[in-house]
């Protein structure tokens, strides 16, 4: 089968939240067979012939060849899903949006929507002529019809259909010029002025990439459009990239947290306009291959804007940390994934095909060297513009450009699952090393080509580890020693003597990296509590906001497992550290007091009390504090909910209401608590928004009775909620392994009695980490 291009015209009822339309697919196939769901077919036509088909409301087929073009017409109403052609609202504020990946182009009109049968677009519009129409490519010409106008936009590149995007609503728009390349930030009306920051990041990362690359922008034009209601953080549509509010918006109001996220979130969704958009995966199991590249260099770019972020240590903590997690369960899966049935594709966007990727790419280059690494991704995108490639096609480029055997390498990261744990025994002038597979719950032996980094006495060091064991011959007898220097390296490591590398460590890297594997050490079972807080004990003077926002991360997530059990412990680490850290008035010092401040408020009587005093006047609030203030509020007074949903309704934007509903379901008081959740299904809430909060409920360590019996109850209407979208397995995986402790065969029988294959793969991996965490009990 081939499809060269596709000519699609919709007549658009905005109000009437309905469209009928026409496609002409210039294509050849041995028989018809294209995918389209919840659309009224009303005829199709092939090489001009009116066709007998059928349509059993995943698929058009007809029992005949296709030489030059198939014409379909269909009707369909605008869904209340957020998949497809899709309703996104606030309040009275309106737009029709669509997000295809991985497969709901589908949803909107026929085709053939597999990212491997790249095509061309035309795209024409018939709407309301006071509303305005954007699309991937700009408006061509614009024709009145009395109260409606039909906007014909140019022909796209050759691309993937889930690529291909539509916007209709009124809008704001601040708009710039980078050379010759327009690109303007879309808003809802009155808004516009909030976009300012995203357009002059997105100058910045189109400007690096442009010369990272050595390949220039492709598109005519570049939108980054705020969608008011949104399963996804943003979508990479190519020259329309569309985003949540709070990962564009940004005010004086605005977190540094929410500052770093959303330059973040905008240069990964840039750097796919080359690594996705411009050469795409043939088949979804290398999905990777898109947001993995996107993520790291998302890092890379934000980096080079701004050096002072130390974005490699925000990489560490949001990045690595998270897939080696996922990676550490039996239920993880090669970040090369095999993919059987389409339902499973949703299940595959996760911390292994972001964050692993990301941070084993990350490796690669340390391996290789920046400069031999940005050639072979430059000569792999050159070689492979508006087609398909494969992973290996990557890393023939970067063998290619390095001389190095980037092929054997990376081919056993990528298509094994899981990674290793390097033991390092320290004998006189000899380090025995030894690899196996890490696994919270039952470890396998294994092993990986390792790019190993080390450091020796201050002497740095590095060797590629092929086998189960090897000797490092150092010469002199070894004082102090770490594995990972640098942290570049995908792999756990292990001590015979902890004690020395954390004094070998050169700095806060480094250092984080110790404290990451310690905490590894425990959450496998090798450590006792006791061990565990006796060895971590000595990061409380930490005076670099890395390896101590991790220990207060490991700190916070004990407190939801163990609850009283480690309060006293976490106490007096965050007090100590916003001690440390009063008076430092640098970016990176509001960003770290604020965590360390909505921390210390959750588990310290009297910090909570003091911070809830401040919200008689929260709106003067520094924004780094007010989450604090807000959990002190819902903490420590009498019924927390009432003046919180009032706060909710004051709120101006996303930021400050999804801080608001954080709040609400922290609290310790259980009325207050079911009222909260069950505010997350009135309505008034996001539908976006629901689900992740949901989880933040599971973590509060007061409430998991009254979630839990609310998740029971409303678990068909969050199902309902999110059909077509992963977010409902999201939701399982981020929920039961808290709502399960202590009672472990209860949760596992109801979770594993649900028939959802939407949300398989979730239900799994939150009872596997529920079994870890119950151990810690």
């Amino acid at each position: 089968m081939e499809v060269k291009r596709y000519d699609i015209y919709m007549d658009v009822d905005f109000k009437g939240l309905s469209y009928a339309g026409r496609v002409k697919a210039e294509m050849v196939a041995d028989r018809l067979e294209l995918n389209v769901v919840d659309l009224s077919v009303r005829s199709v036509k092939v090489d001009g012939k009116q066709v007998k088909f059928t349509y059993d409301g995943k698929l058009i087929r007809a029992d005949v060849p296709v030489t030059d073009e198939v014409e379909v017409e269909f009707a369909a109403k605008v869904p209340d899903v957020l998949m497809g052609f899709y309703r996104a609202s606030q309040g009275e504020y309106q737009m029709l949006s669509t997000q295809f990946e991985a497969i709901g182009a589908r949803r909107m009109f026929p085709c053939v929507d597999h990212p491997g049968y790249k095509a061309s677009f035309r795209l024409s519009v018939k709407v309301d002529s006071d509303l305005d129409v954007i699309s991937n490519m700009p408006p061509e010409k614009v024709e009145e019809q009395g109260e409606k106008k039909v906007v014909h936009f140019a022909e796209t590149p050759r691309m993937s259909t889930y690529l291909l995007y539509l916007g209709i609503g009124k809008f704001d728009y601040v708009q710039d010029k980078l050379g010759q390349l327009p690109i303007a930030v879309v808003t809802p009306p009155g808004q516009g002025t909030r976009g300012k920051y995203a357009l002059e990041v997105a100058k910045g990362a189109v400007s690096f990439y442009e010369n990272y690359f050595g390949i220039p922008y492709q598109l005519p034009k570049l939108h980054l459009i705020t969608v008011p209601e949104f399963a996804a953080g943003a979508m990479e549509n190519w020259g329309a990239i569309t985003f949540r509010e709070t990962a564009l918006l940004v005010d004086d109001g605005s977190s540094e947290e929410t500052r770093r996220r959303v330059a973040e979130v905008i240069a990964h969704e840039l750097a796919h306009q080359w690594f996705g958009d411009l050469v795409t995966m043939k088949w979804w199991e290398d999905l990777w291959l898109n947001e993995s590249f996107a993520t790291f260099m998302a890092y890379k770019a934000v980096s080079s804007m701004h050096p002072e972020w130390n974005m490699w240590w925000e990489f560490v903590l949001s990045e690595t940390a998270g897939a080696m997690r996922r990676d550490s369960l039996k239920e993880t899966h090669p970040i090369h994934v095999p993919i059987a049935k389409e339902e499973e594709i949703e299940q595959i966007f996760d911390d292994i095909s972001y964050g692993k990727g990301a941070s084993v790419l990350r490796m690669i280059e340390a391996f290789m060297g920046e400069e031999d690494f940005r050639k072979g991704v430059s000569l792999y995108l050159k070689r492979y513009s508006y087609g398909n490639a494969t992973a290996e096609m990557l890393w023939e480029a970067l063998q290619e450009a390095s001389g190095k055997p980037i092929v054997k390498v990376m081919g056993t990261w990528v298509s094994k699952a899981g990674h290793p744990v390097v033991k390092a025994d320290l004998q006189g002038s000899r380090v025995k090393l030894a690899q196996r597979k890490f696994r919270f719950l039952d470890p396998e032996e294994d092993q990986w080509p390792i790019p190993l980094t080390y450091v020796a006495d201050g002497m740095e060091g590095s060797i590629l580890v092929e086998g189960k064991e090897h000797v490092l011959e150092l010469g002199k007898e070894v004082g102090k020693f770490k594995l990972n220097r640098g942290q570049t390296g995908f792999y756990r490591s292990d001590y015979s003597d902890w004690d020395k590398a954390l004094q070998a460590s050169k700095d806060a890297l480094d250092r984080w990296g110790v404290a990451s594997d310690a905490f590894a050490r425990l959450m496998s079972g090798n450590w006792t509590l006791r061990e565990y807080l006796g060895f971590v004990s000595k990061f409380k003077e930490e005076t670099e906001y890395l390896p101590a926002w991790e220990v207060s991360s490991q700190f916070s997530l004990l407190h939801s497992v163990l609850g009283e059990s480690v309060k006293e412990v976490m106490v007096e680490f965050h007090r100590r550290q916003l001690q440390l850290w009063e008076g430092r008035g640098d970016s990176n010092a509001r960003l770290y007091r604020g965590i360390l401040a909505r921390r210390l408020a959750v588990v310290d009587d009297s910090y909570g009390t003091k911070v809830a005093a401040l919200a008689e006047s929260y709106w003067s609030v520094e924004p780094e504090m007010r989450q604090a203030v807000l959990n002190g509020l819902a903490l420590h007074s009498t019924r927390p909910f009432g003046r919180l949903l009032q706060l909710y309704r004051e709120a101006k934007t996303d930021e400050e209401r999804t801080r608001i509903l954080t709040a609400m379901l922290t609290t310790d008081k259980q009325v207050d608590l079911a009222l909260a959740l069950g505010f997350l299904l009135s309505g008034e809430v996001k539908r976006q928004d629901a689900g992740r909060l949901v989880q933040v409920a599971a973590v509060n360590p007061w409430g998991r009775d009254v979630t839990w019996e609310w998740l029971r109850a409303n678990f068909p209407a969050l199902r309902r909620l999110y059909h077509a979208t992963g977010i409902l397995g999201r939701i399982m995986s981020g929920s039961l392994p808290y709502l399960g402790l202590g009672r472990v065969e209860e949760v596992e029988r109801w979770a594993t009695s649900l028939n959802v294959p939407e949300a398989s793969v979730g239900i799994r991996v939150g009872l596997e980490l529920l079994k870890v965490y119950q151990r810690l009990l």
